[in-house]
């Protein structure tokens, strides 16, 4: 790999040592460790409210929130915005994943793609996603391709250099035990390249989700398009209904969390699994 070369390879950071701590145990120890904690929190914040500490108007109780949140979700507001939020957010990070994962392997496969496509690549990762935001707007307006295209240019940024990345990781010695048994060409790629460079790729979606629903949020404030979370937290402000603010900033902590944590990674121990690997949690 050519030294000049800025941006930093992320590793991979698969092992090949079974998962040893995955039983019930493990994941009721793991639940109390973070409930714990979150219902202590909970009850400060409920007695520091209900003390009046701060206005009212600014801190309301957990019970309030909770109660507000539980009458939108009943009315189909919240349901409504989060189906609208999760829309956009997988309609953008389908086109990266397209997107991002092309550009990765050209780059991992070709020195002159790579020198290419590296400068831009530094360029904008060093940039805040939302900071490209207005610019979008001037392209599209206050439209939902505006957010589309954002969330996936920006997710497409992550993906594309851990793919990058797992492709140029991959041991030699492996290209070249293939290409000794007489692979070439597609059966190279496909049985020896991709499956050692696929736990790379799959932690840049899962990174590149992340970058996405956190602009998402940003975005749909600044779009202003009647619809999604972002939308209905700006919305609220606007009125001083911190009830309904603090109730969809939970709801944004709830989806993300089970949408990362649950869903993206338990997709990310299959596929690598489907592979022959077993990464240590």
């Amino acid at each position: 790999m050519d030294k000049a070369t800025e941006a930093t390879i992320p590793e991979t950071g698969v092992g090949l040592k079974p998962e040893s701590r995955a039983t019930p145990a493990y994941y009721l120890s793991a639940f109390l460790d973070n409930f714990i904690p979150l219902a202590f929190v909970l009850l400060l914040w409920e007695g520091v409210a209900r003390l009046e500490i701060i206005h009212p108007a600014l801190f309301p109780t957990v019970t309030e929130i909770f109660t507000k949140m539980w009458e939108l979700t009943l009315e189909g507001i919240f349901l409504k915005d989060v189906f609208h939020s999760l829309a956009r957010l997988l309609s953008s990070v389908f086109f990266a994943i397209i997107v991002g994962t092309i550009c990765g392997l050209l780059m991992g496969t070709s020195r002159w793609v790579e020198k290419i496509l590296i400068p831009p690549l530094n360029f904008f990762l060093a940039i805040p996603g939302i900071a490209i935001f207005p610019i979008v707007i001037l392209w599209f307006g206050l439209t939902e391709k505006a957010i589309i295209f954002t969330l996936a240019f920006e997710a497409s940024l992550s993906i594309m250099l851990n793919t990058w990345g797992g492709v140029k990781s991959v041991d030699v010695s492996l290209i070249n035990a293939g290409r000794a048994l007489g692979a070439s060409g597609y059966p190279l790629f496909y049985k020896i390249l991709l499956p050692a460079a696929l736990p790379a790729i799959i932690t840049g979606y899962r990174q590149g989700f992340s970058r996405a629903w956190r602009i998402l949020v940003a975005g749909e404030m600044l779009a202003s398009i009647g619809t999604g979370i972002g939308f209905r937290i700006f919305e609220a402000r606007a009125f001083l209904a911190s009830d309904v603010m603090y109730a969809g900033v939970i709801i944004i902590g709830i989806l993300g969390f089970l949408l990362e944590r649950v869903v993206l990674r338990s997709l990310e121990i299959f596929t690598v699994q489907r592979w022959g690997m077993v990464r240590e949690l």
